[in-house]
């Protein structure tokens, strides 16, 4: 039977991808009265055309829209018709607007050579997290953002972690030096998407690629198991790869700052023959740096080669390779706190400075990771797309070093050291193939995704313990010597997941859009113990078999600007606990209902957000109280999230651009016996406001070429990142941040960030009473120069 169902579901999509073939016609286009701006992003909305266009050329200039069946082509001279503009095709495909060398001329200009860049915003006009094609943020009934390249510039962001740490909504805490965790609307294990592709629990507390690699960033908060399968319901981030060009590009950067941190980028582009069907992309990148934290160094490179060759006009492959290495000298894993408590029973944070370590100094820790990704993607004549996409992605952990394993004594300045030494692999393989594009029913034009994915991830290692160190002290814990570690054991865990989704966008009005969607999971996940363990077989532990995870969602256009929405996500969530009986404890369900609006102001320079959501999630493992010895659990555990969510991003004028977010959340544990009303997420902070804005000085005058940015982060109280609740507290903090840039000309330019402008001393995050307390960077500059060419 399960295998008649699975083969129904294969015929299915088959006759999909024919239809696709055989339905070859023109899409049915309808863009109502607006702006000539808002009117050519709707046009590049629905047929994927790439419009690039400098909008003071449209400034004040209106549409009449259109509405019929039509090529893309055709629609884009119709929408220009009468504005003294005409569009250029590029060889890389994408039309620029420019004013018309003759008035009324409105013609598509030949192919002309330029060098086709983005505009420089902080808003984007799409994202593809919520689809295998990319859509307007307007179209999407859920909260996403988006960080682009230009932002992530000019904050000087490299890691993956100074991406979330401004992202909207996402909490960011530090595991290590190497890693962190990130929590979204309450929980942990945020998933990952690599260029669409998903990779179970792949971002946290994984390490990641840093930002060289990465055009953009994109966040969905909220549910994701349309996308995704199994997984928390705080949210996902996708990945997107930086993709060779035609046009030839190259650019640089080198900079320097404070502990000795040094970097160094390198990005070249461009056809590699005289026809420019095969194109390539090599980026590079090496840093090496000290911390604000005494000991710790660290050494990281990155090396990427992509290549797309274009078959013919409708089919393209990808191919890429990426290697990234990072090796640590002395670790950091945070302060531990005092051993004794205040008057409301929290331990008290130590008062030291933020230079402060207090391990031992022979400690390492490494990464290497290696990735292989290939796409092909195929355009049919009538605006289907089908993508097959493929992920293989070996990850390779090492770390020795000792911890605190108590907190500090302060009558004796004493404190305790474990040691510890760990050898891992992670394999992550991920595919997914889909088929996307427009249906003409009813007398109206609708979207139409059907797909399947699956992907698989394996961790084995071994590790063992070291000795322990009692009473040392604490001015004295970086001499212990450093000792003989034995592997000790072993264990191998391997996780598969894969199911068919669907997703319908209906258009039933001109400004009414139903999304309705799902997606069928079959999920295993299975361990044993490998050498130097004693060798056992391996066991299943959680499971599902074709579990369906629904979507809805309502979109309504109120007007040229604004969009309000409404959606609902169910939440599955397999368990591994085991009930009294033997049993496996059923999965976690449950849902979220988000409503909110989105609107494009200023002639669409600037997006914003607004989202309230109500996350209820059930059949949560507890303790079984009947059996208080006894490692057995009940599913009756609720626990609710709920918030509001703010967000603008764009420009407010032709130089000044922002981004700002503020999140407040509450979690509540609704069902359990002792925690009933108390916080669930501690660690994530009731109020949240992230702010950056960047404005660029007039081109004449003495402040010609200059740009000053400035922002700030702020968050109230939170608690332990590890559950100490009521016991290991951190007060909330506000920090500030700035730059100032100049442009030399078109192709050099040099910043100066400053960020904790004003030296801030504060935690960023607390643990436990013996570590994982750490406190936020001091004051520190970085300045950077770039060439583009």
């Amino acid at each position: 039977m399960k295998t008649t169902k699975q083969g129904a579901r294969l015929v299915l999509l088959l006759c999909a991808f024919y239809s696709a073939t055989v339905l070859a016609q023109n899409p049915h286009l309808n863009i109502p009265a607006q702006s000539l701006a808002a009117a050519l992003h709707g046009l590049a909305a629905q047929t994927g055309l790439r419009l690039q266009f400098d909008r003071a050329d449209l400034h004040g200039l209106a549409s009449t829209g259109l509405n019929g069946t039509m090529s893309a082509e055709v629609a884009l001279v119709t929408l220009l018709q009468g504005s003294g503009l005409q569009a250029r095709k590029t060889p890389a495909g994408v039309y620029l607007i420019v004013k018309s060398a003759k008035a009324g001329d409105t013609q598509l200009m030949p192919e002309v050579v330029v060098t086709a860049t983005a505009l420089d915003s902080y808003k984007a006009d799409k994202a593809a997290i919520f689809g295998k094609t990319p859509l307007a943020l307007r179209e999407i009934a859920n909260s996403v953002s988006v960080l682009g390249k230009q932002q992530m510039e000019d904050q000087h962001m490299t890691t993956v972690a100074d991406a979330m740490q401004q992202a909207t909504g996402v909490t960011v805490i530090a595991n290590d030096t190497l890693s962190s965790q990130y929590l979204i609307r309450g929980y942990n294990s945020v998933g990952v998407m690599y260029d669409g592709v998903t990779s179970y629990n792949g971002l946290s507390p994984s390490h990641q690629f840093d930002l060289p690699l990465y055009e953009s960033i994109e966040v969905l908060r909220g549910p994701a198991g349309l996308l995704r399968g199994v997984g928390e319901p705080g949210g996902i981030v996708n990945l997107v790869k930086k993709k060779p060009q035609k046009d030839f590009a190259a650019s640089w950067e080198a900079s320097t700052g404070s502990w000795s941190n040094n970097r160094l980028v390198g990005d070249v582009t461009g056809a590699m023959n005289e026809s420019g069907s095969v194109q390539g992309r090599l980026i590079a990148s090496s840093e090496d740096r000290d911390f604000f934290y005494d000991h710790t160094h660290s050494n990281k490179w990155l090396l990427s080669g992509m290549l797309r060759v274009e078959l013919s006009p409708q089919t393209t492959v990808d191919l890429s390779y990426t290697g990234q290495n990072q090796t640590v000298k002395d670790p950091w894993s945070g302060l531990p706190t005092y051993t004794s408590t205040d008057s409301s029973g929290h331990y008290q944070l130590l008062k030291v400075s933020p230079s402060t370590f207090n391990a031992p100094d022979w400690g390492r820790s490494s990464y290497n990771t290696q990735e292989l990704s290939a796409a092909l993607a195929h355009k049919f004549g009538n605006a289907w797309t089908a993508k097959l996409n493929v992920n293989h992605r070996v990850q390779e952990l090492y770390y020795k070093y000792a911890y605190t394993s108590s907190g500090l004594n302060p009558r004796t300045n004493t404190i305790n050291y474990s040691t510890m030494r760990g050898d891992y692999t992670y394999t992550r393989d991920g595919m997914d193939v889909s088929l996307a594009g427009p249906l003409d029913m009813w007398g109206r034009k609708h979207d139409m995704l059907l797909g399947f994915n699956v992907d698989e991830y394996n961790s084995k290692g071994r590790s063992g313990r070291g000795p322990t160190y009692s009473g040392v002290n604490y001015a004295s814990g970086s001499s212990l010597a450093e000792p003989v570690i034995n592997y000790t054991a072993g264990s191998e865990s391997n996780t598969r997941q894969s199911g068919f989704y669907t997703q319908g966008r209906l258009q039933l009005s001109d400004a009414t859009t139903l999304v309705l969607g799902g997606r069928t999971t079959t999920f295993l996940a299975k361990s044993h113990n490998i050498a130097p363990s004693t060798f056992t077989d391996w066991k299943d532990g959680a499971k599902a078999s074709n579990r369906v995870t629904p979507y809805a969602g309502l979109l309504y256009d109120i007007s040229q600007q604004l969009t309000l929405y409404a959606s609902y996500a169910s939440i599955f969530v397999p368990q591994t606990q085991q009930k009294a009986d033997g049993s496996t404890l059923d999965p976690r369900l449950g849902r979220q209902y988000e409503v909110g609006a989105k609107g494009d102001f200023l002639d669409s320079r600037l997006g914003a957000t607004l989202a309230l959501f109500n996350i209820r999630d059930k059949n949560r493992a507890y303790a079984d109280p009947a059996y208080p010895s006894s490692n057995y659990y009940l599913n009756a555990g609720k626990v609710e999230s709920q918030g509001v969510e703010l967000e603008v991003q764009g420009k407010l004028n032709s130089r000044f651009d922002i981004s700002a977010g503020y999140t407040y959340l509450t979690t509540t544990y609704l069902s359990d016996p002792s925690n009933q009303g108390k916080t669930y997420s501690i660690q994530s902070p009731r109020h949240q406001f992230k702010l950056w804005s960047n404005y660029s000085f007039a081109d004449s005058g003495w402040l010609k070429g200059y740009s000053l940015g400035g922002g700030l982060i702020a968050q109230s109280r939170t608690q332990s990142s590890r559950g100490w609740s009521d016991e290991v507290v951190n007060s909330g903090y506000v920090v500030a941040n700035a730059r100032i840039g100049y442009q030399f000309n078109k192709n050099y330019s040099l910043a100066l960030n400053i960020n904790n402008l004003f030296d801030t001393r504060y935690y960023a995050s607390v643990g436990t009473p013996n570590i994982y307390n750490f406190y936020g960077e001091p004051r520190n500059i970085m300045l950077t120069m770039r060439g583009q060419y």
